[in-house]
Formats: C-alpha cells, structure tokens, sequence
C-alpha cells in the first residue's frame, strides 16, 4: 500500500482582468466610503428633551452655536463636561474645560446656570466615556433634569460621543446628539488636509472599537472619579494653603517661607466618625505656647476608627469671636499623634471642621495642618489638650 502525503487539487483563480474588475470595485468602494464616512461619523439625530449637555473641548465659536441652540429651542438646564487641564496647571486660571467653556458662554451673556460634569487630572483613558459617567453622577443629584437629553459636539467626534453616553447611562435613558460644523477642515473633501485625514480615520477606527471591544463596567469608572475628584479637591486646599503662608501681608512665614511637606493623599484617612455633643458646653481657658490663654467650649465628642484602632477626638468652639460668620459653623480639633516630633510637628496638628447637623460625620486628616508656631515661634498657637493624644501614627496632612 502506497501511503501519499500530498494530493493534487483543481482550484480556479482569477485571470487578470479578473484581478482587474475586483481593483477597480474596491477603488469604487473606498471612493464611495471617502464621500460618506466623515458624514456618517458626524452624527446628527436629536431628541425631545429640556436638557443640553455640551462638551467642553469644542471651540468657541461652537459653544456660540450651541447657547443660541439652546435658547432657540427652549431648554432649561445646560451641562458642560469637562477634561482636566494637564499643562501650566498650576499657573492657569482654569482647571478643567469646563471652566473656560463657562467662562465663554458667560462672557457672551448667558444669564442660566451652568452646571460642570469634570474628570480628575488622573484620568488619562477613555475620557469620553469618563465625561458620560461624570454626567450621570450629576443627573442623579439632579432628578429635574429628566430622563431624556442632547449632546452638542462637533464634526466626527459626534457618533463615538453618542455611543459612549449610551454605554453610561444605559437603556433608561433617551439621548440625542447634535453635530456642529468642525472649521478645521472641509469635510467634504477631508482627505486633502492632514487634519482632516487625521480625525476622521481615528475617529473610524476609534469608534469601531469601542463599539466591538469597549464594554465597561460603569460601577468601577464611577469609583475611580469619586477617588480622583476627592484627591484633586485635597491638592487644591493644598496649593490654597501654600500661597497663604507665602503671602507676606498676612500669615505669619513671611519671605523666608519656601514650600509646605504633604502626606501623600490616602484615603484611608477619611474616616467616618460618631458625634455626640456635649451637654454642658463648658467654658474653659485653653493654654497656649505662649502666658496668653483662649476661651473655648467642649462641643462635642469625635469617635472613630483608624486602622481598627478606636479613637477618640474633643471638639472644642471659639468663645473669641463667637459672633463670627467662622466660628459659628467650625469646630476646632487639635491633635497629637504617634508622629509628632518624627514625621510630623512635635506640638500636634488641627483640624477645622464643619459643624455637624446629626450624629455621624466624615474626619479627614488629609488636611491636617500644622499650627503657625512650627513656623514662627512667637505666634499665637493653642496647644493640643491631653485628651486628644492618639494612641495611632496618622501619616496624612502636613509633614514637620
């Protein structure tokens, strides 16, 4: 018996006009899809609604256009989204698009309110859809804003834009999208400036994507702006805090004042806490650095957990100006932990906090903050009472 390995097979193949007709149909296909793609990516299909969310990336002259479709159509709430500002942050007035696409309308005469759908300076990936979460956070703090709304954008980005509020917001929602004209380049004959060649081939291969691969979980995006947001809130008090102490006219550093240590920001140190008040509010004479002493009251007890440690924190009230608009909603907690004369001030740290309007609260020692005496000896500090020694190293706030 013979055994073969190989066989012989009879196949047709194409002759060269064969080759040539197919050529010829794939140029007219491409030729056909060149004329329509940057139309078909330009999505434009809106809905009924009251409600108007703009990105905040587009140009002015299209937040123009979308403040008159806004008036022209009668809505009653409008939304920005906003991305970060990532260069000269630190120098710039606005720190996210949103604020200057405000900024913009504002300057024109937009007399509504305009409320901001940002994303933390942490988010680098899938903006857009972060935008779209950010934007849902913000409809279920505002129910008025109904169940039904329309996305102004601009030229191709429209489509992945509608799909991507459509992935966030799921089937309860009714979303429109309105796609202004993109001046950068002719969208009739894109392929002839770089720009336009440019965006409209990443915008087709961005949206086919995310269309058969981008599925996510909107649980974890939202968790990741709530973190990022929290963590951009604290670097902001931080920068305040900085040019306060370098501002020579009134705190206490004056010019030799350079730059205040952090902690790095840890949530794990915003803990929430149990207050109970005290009932009998008693005046007491707090020592100081100094043979001055201050009027305080005991308000209330703080207790709470720090790495399942049970702690326990006095509130104490300003009795020096009592009347001020300040100290008539802030309690003042001062504090020494196990860090003090290591990582931190040997004296102890404070704390400000709100008032509390029921038993419970949140303690957030990311914004510890030194006393001004770790910087001038001679000024005026309150010292920590004996009974505000934690038994726990709180590495969070302000470093020595």
């Amino acid at each position: 018996m013979r055994i073969r390995f190989f066989a012989k097979r009879y196949c047709r193949c194409l002759t060269f006009f064969g080759w040539l007709v197919l050529l010829l149909l794939a140029v007219l296909f491409f030729r056909i899809w060149m004329g329509t793609v940057c139309h078909w990516l330009s999505l434009d299909r809106p809905v009924k609604a009251k409600t108007l969310v703009v990105e905040g990336w587009i140009e002015d002259y299209a937040l123009k256009n979308a403040v008159n479709f806004y008036k022209k159509n009668h809505y009653k709430h409008l939304i920005v989204t906003g991305l970060p500002i990532t260069r000269w942050h630190d120098y710039v007035t606005f720190k996210n698009t949103a604020q200057g696409s405000a900024a913009v309308m504002k300057g024109d005469g937009f007399r509504d309110t305009i409320y901001q759908a940002v994303i933390p300076r942490s988010v680098t990936l899938n903006r857009t859809y972060n935008t779209a979460v950010a934007t849902r956070m913000l409809f279920q703090k505002h129910p008025e804003f109904g169940r039904s709304f329309n996305i102004y954008s601009v030229g191709v980005h429209a489509r992945r834009t509608h799909l991507m509020f459509e992935r966030a917001f799921g089937d309860g929602y009714k979303i429109g999208i309105i796609a202004d004209t993109d001046r950068s380049f002719d969208p009739e004959h894109w392929w002839r400036s770089s720009k336009g060649f440019r965006n409209v081939s990443n915008e087709f291969v961005a949206f086919n994507y995310v269309w058969i691969f981008f599925h996510p979980d909107y649980k974890v995006y939202e968790r990741q702006l709530k973190k990022g947001l929290y963590v951009d809130s604290i670097r902001r008090l931080r920068r305040k805090t900085d040019r306060e102490l370098k501002d020579t006219l009134g705190k206490p550093a004056g010019r030799v004042f350079r730059h205040i240590a952090w902690f790095p920001v840890r949530l794990d140190y915003r803990v929430p806490a149990v207050f109970v008040v005290d009932a009998n509010r008693k005046v007491f004479k707090m020592a100081t650095n100094t043979s001055r002493k201050l009027l305080y009251r005991t308000y209330g007890y703080l207790k709470f957990r720090v790495h399942d440690t049970l702690c326990r924190l006095t509130a104490y009230q300003s009795m020096e100006n009592i009347h001020g608009l300040i100290n008539k909603k802030e309690l003042f907690v001062p504090f020494c932990d196990k860090t003090n004369g290591k990582e931190t001030y040997v004296d102890g740290r404070y704390l400000n906090i709100k008032i509390p309007r029921s038993d419970h609260t949140i303690i957030d020692f990311n914004i510890a903050y030194n006393p001004y005496c770790a910087y001038v000896h001679h000024w005026l500090c309150p010292l920590v009472p004996p009974g505000n020694q934690l038994n726990v190293s709180i590495f969070a706030g302000q470093k020595n």
